[in-house]
């Protein structure tokens, strides 16, 4: 053998050496603890047992809590993506630099904060003598202050906020690899602008559409400060009400519950990909 074949040889089992540290942390910090979270579902005082399935799927509070956090996911999938998309699009198009700067610096600058700070500051904007009912009642749309902490109202803001980076980045990244010689092109036919952004534009930020929406989506469902600061005890979503089913040692049923929002995840990803194809595949 070679001294060059030699070297290839060792370097590619190196290579697979390097892999041992990554994939032991993980196996250890995420691989263990999943397979204990689910044996645990499935363990009850006298063994094997259904009951904490079969009581996560068929009681009117557990139910109650899984829609109401799938509908709040939605509608802050929903509105992050009606605002992060017009941003996107300017921090492309936009002639000047400094306007896609400021753009990007306005979206990404309130991520650093802190989280715990911004949802603290949400709980001063929105109590009631809080910046949002002193503006109301101070144009008269309300006479006395309108009740907006503790509701889904306060968490959807709370998670769109924290949320829309998510959805911007991925918008942007998709938008800057689209060819503005078709919208040229689309021009030249005699298309309007707005026509060209419709049935060029737009289809062909699909996949930035969709990459984003299954990441706000995701991180919404599994979301637990915010619900937890800005929600109530009739705003629970699904991670705080695994909270306190362990809080109170229930650990049969928070294991169940946490199973749950797994498969809810895995499942909404699969068919997301079944319905899209191969569209990441195709633009990436």
């Amino acid at each position: 053998m070679s001294t060059a074949a030699f070297k290839s040889g060792a370097w590619d089992k190196a290579k697979w050496l390097l892999l041992i540290v990554p994939l032991l942390y993980v196996v250890l910090t995420m691989g263990i603890p999943l397979l204990d979270i689910i044996r645990k579902s499935f363990t009850g005082p006298d063994g094997f047992t259904f009951q904490f399935y079969v009581k996560a799927l068929s009681e009117r509070l557990y139910l109650s809590v899984l829609f109401s956090t799938i509908r709040i996911s939605l509608i802050v999938t929903v509105v992050a993506l009606l605002l992060s998309y017009p941003m996107a699009y300017l921090s492309v198009v936009a002639k000047s630099s400094k306007v896609r700067t400021l753009i990007t610096a306005g979206v990404l600058i309130p991520y650093w904060i802190s989280m715990l700070v911004r949802i603290f500051a949400w709980q001063v904007i929105l109590q009631n003598n809080g910046l949002v009912n002193q503006a109301l009642m101070f144009f008269g749309i309300t006479k006395a202050p309108v009740k907006l902490l503790y509701t889904d109202l306060a968490v959807t803001i709370s998670l769109v906020q924290i949320l829309i980076p998510f959805m911007f980045l991925s918008l942007q990244n998709n938008m800057k690899q689209i060819d503005r010689n078709l919208l040229m092109a689309s021009s030249i036919m005699g298309a309007t602008k707005f026509y060209g952004f419709i049935h060029v534009f737009l289809p062909l930020s699909k996949p930035g559409i969709l990459s984003g929406s299954i990441m706000v989506f995701v991180l919404s469902l599994g979301f637990y400060i915010a619900p937890a600061l800005l929600g109530g005890p009739d705003n629970m979503m699904l991670s705080n009400l695994i909270e306190t089913s362990m809080t109170n040692f229930n650990w049969g049923l928070a294991s169940a519950l946490s199973v749950e929002l797994l498969v809810l995840v895995y499942a909404i990803i699969a068919l997301t990909f079944r319905l899209t194809g191969n569209i990441f595949v195709k633009q990436y």
